[in-house]
């Protein structure tokens, strides 16, 4: 009987003790991916939030400090923005010093993470808080960044953030934005961008610092003073032609965000890069270098052959030998890692996020692509799942965002095949909602496929897409997910519509926008519904066509209205531009039911208006669909006076809208243009006799043609109605 309790008891205790170890060897592995792991505020140190950078005992209160203190404490996220050295992270350690309440602090790194997770509090503590530092690296580098908002939303732990503003924050929204997720939504109105500071204020900082005024390169940053950027520029100015070729490798490393944690760069990176410019070295001489710029404050060399570099010195601090402009950075550092998959997807995401916002959206994207596609043909044939799963959706992203600009057929057929092929990675049992996100995508897709190809089987696969999403998406973990996807499925029910049943398809679009509005009457998700309505008005548009004309086209103008007052439009000139020309489209139609001449000219106007946004250089596809429209505008007002003149008028707006070669490719555009044009063109006839040159019956009767071999096999309802149009002209001309 002892002797079965002593092996119960051992038996108990290994239990025990294999427990703990299996939870300390997680946690450890945790480690990797977090650099705090719920610590008490009041026991960080210095270094676990700002890092390698100094930590004075002076600080200077400044208006974001309440802010950062307020939010916390009423667990609120807060986002803090501001430039480089200009104290973001510096003011979240003080609020933590400075708040009534501990709070129990969790720090993710910059760095992927297989498979993610938000660590468990076995203490079940209250008052947890998460920070990311830099959070324009934390998006850059962590794949499933947008688990964490939606996991920490969820579990209801506040988000602090700290992210460099101007083109840095501009690409965080944007990579929020392709995530479904909204900044305005995630922060509110917690989005406190840290204020300059004068020189005087900057003199007295100094004086109070014992520092030399003259000594200090200021660039209205608290932090320009500590971090003595004239001395380091001095440092800089005076080393050797080494030392400065490996700072200005490094300077072009980060440009290309080859790091990873925080401004963290391996060595053989940096010897890789440095032999471009024909410096190489056995290792102990690595070694010295690498000192010596230690040893001058330039960089902290790491265990495991790595260095830190001070961000601040490489922006502000290392000059190039020659200025080349980024295209020439990044191609380089393609050619010099292109045998190197992993450093290829991070210049990729560089680039890719640089072109999103950029007048240089074509090179920039064209040049991911490249890095991208290098990368794919080196790990073909490989077991390196996750790399294969990042680099297909990269490419699924970048040609979804090409096609928008460039080959729309083109395009959009290789964002299908990268994001089909994604699946064969993604399983819906195995991750659903990672599995919804991309049918998500795929909808999104096929959707704009349908603008430039067989719009009914590309709409029904959007539609099936959409669907799939749906049924995994659920208004308690993802509103904004669901909200966005029925707006989409509305929208692609409308350019169903198109295709054939159009009350029906019409209807269904406006239920699914219903759908849409209900989630967001349910969970206030999206605050802003303003695109809802703008899509909602283009289907009343639509369905104007079929039933109650004047009503329909009176609330399509008026939810347009109610778009362009919102703040959302305000933030996009392009979505601007867009809802101006529907507008003005709705005014032409709404001409046929009321107010004909009256309504035409206001039609006008307000295209007019959509052209000082959608011009012809930097929007060619949108300028001409404007047009278009404004040559059927003025075809129509020669019905009501001066036929002649407004009819010469419609036909110099068509043959400018035929000027750009890009438009063939969107069939429905180009064959309503060649229709319009026909029917101007005979109409013009009738009235001259055929003396005009270029305008007789039979180059009106070859417009319409055109304009119906376009639309076949793309729309069959329209190719009908041109056929129609076409044998009805025949009859009218003998012929």
């Amino acid at each position: 009987m002892e002797i079965g309790l002593l092996l119960s008891f051992i038996g108990l205790f290994l239990s025990v003790m294999l427990s703990l170890l299996a939870f300390y060897r997680k946690r450890k592995e945790l480690y990797n991916y977090y650099s705090v792991i719920w610590k008490s505020s009041r026991k960080l140190s210095p270094k676990e939030i700002l890092g390698e950078r100094p930590c004075e005992d002076f600080y200077m209160k400044r208006n974001v400090d309440e802010l950062v203190l307020n939010r916390i404490e009423s667990k609120q996220n807060i986002l803090i923005i501001g430039q480089p050295l200009s104290g973001k992270t510096r003011a979240v350690y003080n609020a933590f010093k400075n708040a009534a309440k501990k709070y129990y602090v969790l720090i993710p790194r910059s760095v992927p993470m297989p498979v993610f997770q938000i660590p468990t509090d076995y203490f079940f503590r209250k008052n947890k808080v998460i920070f990311i530092d830099d959070l324009q690296h934390y998006i850059e580098k962590q794949d499933n960044y947008h688990l964490l908002f939606r996991q920490a939303q969820l579990k209801n732990l506040p988000i602090i953030a700290a992210c460099h503003s101007g083109k840095e924050f501009t690409k965080v929204k944007n990579k929020l934005t392709e995530q479904n997720l909204n900044i305005d939504i995630l922060f509110g109105s917690g989005v406190a961008e840290v204020e300059k500071i004068s020189a005087d204020t900057g003199k007295q900082v100094a004086e109070k610092l014992g520092m030399k005024w003259d000594s200090i390169k200021f660039n209205g940053t608290i932090g320009s003073i500590f971090m003595r950027l004239s001395e380091m520029e001095r440092r800089f100015d005076t080393g050797d032609i080494i030392e400065k070729t490996i700072l200005r490798v490094l300077r072009n490393l980060y440009l290309s965000g080859i790091y990873d944690d925080n401004n963290i760069m391996r060595t053989d990176w940096i010897k890789k890069a440095a032999a471009r410019h024909e410096l190489s070295a056995k290792e102990f001489e690595w070694a010295g270098w690498l000192k010596s710029l230690e040893e001058k404050e330039f960089l902290k060399v790491l265990p495991g052959a790595k260095i830190w570099a001070e961000d601040a010195y490489l922006e502000h601090v290392v000059k190039p030998e020659a200025e080349a402009p980024l295209l020439d950075i990044f191609h380089t550092a393609i050619e010099t890692f292109k045998d190197d998959p992993e450093v290829l997807q991070l210049v990729g995401e560089t680039i890719y996020d640089y072109a999103l916002d950029d007048p240089q959206f074509l090179e920039f994207m064209n040049l991911a692509i490249s890095a991208f596609s290098r990368e794919l043909e080196l790990l073909s044939g490989t077991d390196k799942i996750n790399q294969l799963k990042k680099v297909k959706y990269s490419l699924g992203q970048a040609y979804f965002n090409l096609s928008q600009s460039l080959d729309t057929l083109e395009n959009s057929r290789l964002a299908i095949t990268y994001f089909n092929e994604l699946l064969v990675h993604v399983t819906r049992d195995a991750d659903p909602y990672e599995y919804a996100r991309i049918k998500m995508k795929l909808g999104d897709a096929y959707r704009f496929l349908s603008f430039v190809d067989d719009i009914g089987t590309n709409c029904r696969n959007a539609i099936s897409s959409y669907n799939e999403a749906l049924e995994i998406f659920t208004i308690e973990t993802n509103p904004l997910d669901l909200a966005i996807t029925y707006n989409n499925l509305g929208s692609a029910c409308g350019l169903l519509a198109e295709s054939g049943d159009p009350v029906e398809n019409c209807k269904r679009s406006l239920e699914a926008f219903s759908e849409a509005r209900k989630v967001r009457d349910k969970t206030g998700y999206p605050p802003n519904d303003a695109f809802t309505k703008f899509n909602t008005a283009n289907t009343f548009m639509y369905l104007s066509g079929f039933e109650e004309k004047e009503k329909n086209l009176l609330e399509a103008i008026k939810l347009y209205n109610e778009y362009l007052n919102s703040e959302a439009i305000r933030k996009s000139a392009r979505n601007r531009g867009g809802t101006l020309n529907n507008m003005g489209y709705a005014y032409m139609l709404l001409a046929g039911a009321v107010n004909r001449k009256e309504n035409l000219l206001k039609a006008l106007e307000i295209f007019d208006e959509a052209l000082k946004i959608r011009n012809k250089e930097q929007m060619p596809i949108d300028y001409t669909e404007t047009m278009c429209n404004i040559g059927e505008t003025y075809k129509y007002l020669s019905e009501v006076e001066d036929e002649e003149m407004n009819l010469l008028r419609a036909k110099d707006a068509l043959d400018e809208a035929l000027t750009l070669p890009e438009i063939e490719k969107h069939p429905m555009t180009y064959s309503t243009i060649r229709y319009t044009l026909g029917s101007v063109i005979l109409d013009l006839a009738a009235i001259s006799g055929g003396k005009r040159d270029g305008v007789n019956i039979d180059s009106g009767m070859k417009q319409l043609t055109e304009a119906a071999d376009a639309a076949k096999g793309y729309s069959e309802a329209h190719y009908t109605m041109i056929v129609e149009e076409i044998e009805k002209r025949k009859a009218q001309h003998g012929g």
